[in-house]
């Protein structure tokens, strides 16, 4: 974890260290697969074209909250980073 927490702050790309990250976080195998799942159950029901417009709004509506919750913890990742000594 240290590592992976190392690379983060070290390393230009930030999307394999949040990659790495998300792998490493325990539950997240049994959340993907659970999500998937359900993702299939309806896909079948709603259709694909259906399901696909709905889940790249989705994707498009999270990304607000996420650039939010990212751009907050710009500062901390840095305060974070000189406490560890990275």
């Amino acid at each position: 974890m240290q590592d992976i927490l190392s690379n983060l702050w070290c390393s230009d790309n930030i999307h394999q260290a949040a990659y790495q990250l998300r792998e490493a976080l325990p539950g997240f195998a049994e959340a993907q697969r659970d999500y998937d799942a359900l993702a299939e159950q309806i896909q079948a029901a709603a259709g694909y074209d259906l399901y696909d417009r709905y889940f790249s709004q989705l994707m498009r509506y999270s990304a607000y909250e996420l650039r939010a919750y990212y751009a907050l913890g710009l500062g901390l990742r840095k305060e974070l980073a000189q406490v560890l000594g990275l």
